[in-house]
């Protein structure tokens, strides 16, 4: 069945298209969506090796790469809880060339055990503790306030007596590194927050968008109660035009019916949903209209004691960010590594892949142990960095013989049509330009095109006696796409000018 009505115009203007749905099948056949796998490197790119790191890395980071390229990163450092200390978990910094070797700086900026010889950035007393937090460059906020985290924290014990309040808590920095706490916390008030709470300004809503965990299902799902006598993790979407006053929770992943159904081994009696989802890692992809991502780690717990109590991260896609499709039949996008090594036990993606010209690197948590082992071993855990082609999330496939597909009508802006396309050894594409109703362009017929045959990230289309411009007279046009043995992950309009 057609996706959307024969004569519908989709207006793509000069923005990258993800082949993350079957958006751009109007009319398809022999063509697949595939989620493709990125490559896990076995080894981590930082290690517990601090005093106040004594419990390992924790499960909540973030990188990003700054417009002068630097890599910067904010990650858990987890240490017991106990005086002079009360709180068990810091946000600590770390910084890089590269994106694969990382330098711990000593910032004299917090204390711990009476020294501020050390790389901790927050939380500001260290008798207070702070998990989970994301942290994010508002390019909207003054100078002052370009940074922010968000992050559950845990005052003072003496604090917390005074009527101060855990929960959700915002900090804002004028450079990642001196954060101040803001007002009116926590906020919003009575927010779950035990999870990596995420949080963006979504241009397509004009609206903050926040990604957290469900008081309801996780601390009072009478519907849980019942069935199972326990409760489960789901994923939660609030908004906010102001990052003040925020909406009622809405429920956008949990356990489903297949899920619920999952087959465990034989005489497993089920006191809990066999699986739930502890972290999300949402993101917007920053060159598209709506293309949103959640990379959340799957908790298996289907046996006694929790058991097996291990993680792996699925991929879902959205163009919402609100209703989400599960890719690759529910299969690992990140699997946890092999027993015993740092990874072994439980994976967790982190939030904000970082883009370079030609890869996508996925920064992700690993820990040795099963969730809840009792003193596990801080020196297996570390950060992982996984590798993906530009934009390779899920690809338009084509087998060895062939396939074609034919988009809606494109409103577009810019006079080139460009690929990220794999051709392989033997593959090939052609494209054919047609008018609304169908009819090939003259000139832009299908015979007309220039075979492709790249693995390219920006490969242009040309045609015979035309070259790689393409008409623009502002009427909308269809893309009729044959391929054999290739595999699409985008398309773009752009102007050669423009890149």
């Amino acid at each position: 069945m057609d996706d959307v009505q024969d004569r519908d115009v989709l207006k793509v203007g000069a923005r990258k298209q993800l082949f993350i749905d079957r958006r751009f099948f109007h009319r398809a056949s022999g063509m697949s969506l595939r989620m493709n796998i990125p490559y896990q490197s076995p080894e981590p790119v930082l290690q517990a090796d601090r005093p106040w790191e004594a419990l390992g890395i924790g499960g909540y980071n973030t990188v990003l790469r700054e417009g002068d390229g630097r890599f910067r990163l904010w990650y858990a450092a987890k240490m017991k809880a106990g005086l002079p200390q009360e709180g068990a978990v810091r946000l600590c910094y770390a910084e890089s060339e590269d994106g694969v070797f990382w330098q711990k700086p000593e910032l004299g900026l917090v204390s711990f055990a009476g020294s501020r010889a050390n790389n901790i950035v927050a939380p500001l007393d260290e008798c207070q503790s702070m998990q989970g937090a994301t942290v994010y460059v508002d390019e909207r906020a003054a100078e002052e306030a370009r940074y922010w985290l968000w992050s559950k924290f845990q005052p003072r014990d003496d604090e917390v007596k005074s009527g101060i309040l855990p929960g959700l808590w915002a900090m804002h920095s004028p450079d990642g590194l001196h954060w101040t706490y803001e007002a009116g916390q926590p906020n919003p008030p009575g927010q779950m927050c035990d999870t990596q709470n995420v949080f963006f300004w979504d241009d397509r809503l004009d609206l903050y968008v926040g990604y957290t965990r469900v008081h309801e299902t996780q601390r009072r799902d009478e519907a849980a109660e019942a069935k199972f006598g326990k409760r489960y993790r789901s994923v939660g979407r609030i908004t906010s035009s102001d990052f003040r006053t925020w909406s009622e929770t809405q429920i956008v992943l949990e356990a489903d019916a297949l899920d619920l159904s999952m087959p465990v081994p034989p005489g497993t009696v089920l006191e809990k949903p066999q699986v739930d989802f502890y972290t999300n890692a949402v993101f917007k992809h920053p060159e598209t209209e709506d293309a949103y991502f959640m990379m959340p780690a799957a908790y298996y717990h289907w046996g006694e004691n929790d058991f097996p109590a291990t993680m792996d991260v699925q991929l879902l896609t959205s163009r919402d960010g609100i209703s989400w499709e599960r890719q690759g039949d529910r299969e690992p996008f990140l699997r946890r590594g092999l027993d015993g090594t740092a990874s072994g036990g439980m994976v967790m993606a982190n939030v904000w892949p970082v883009f370079t010209d030609t890869e996508t690197w996925i920064y992700y948590s690993g820990r040795g142990s099963h969730h809840g082992v009792a003193n596990p071993d801080g020196s297996n855990t570390g950060l992982f960095r996984a590798v993906l082609r530009r934009d390779g999330f899920v690809s338009a496939d084509a087998g060895f013989v062939g396939g074609e597909f034919v988009t809606p009508p494109l409103d577009f802006d810019g006079g080139e049509l460009e690929l990220n396309v794999d051709c392989g050894g033997g593959g090939w594409v052609r494209v054919e330009l047609q008018d609304i109703d169908g009819r090939g362009l003259e000139g832009y017929e299908l015979k007309d095109c220039e075979t492709v045959t790249a693995n390219a990230i920006q490969a242009r289309v040309g045609w015979k006696g035309s070259g790689c411009r393409i008409p623009v007279d502002g009427q909308p046009v269809r893309l009729r796409v044959v391929m054999r043995s290739a595999k699409l992950y985008s398309f773009r309009f752009v102007n050669r000018a423009a890149g």
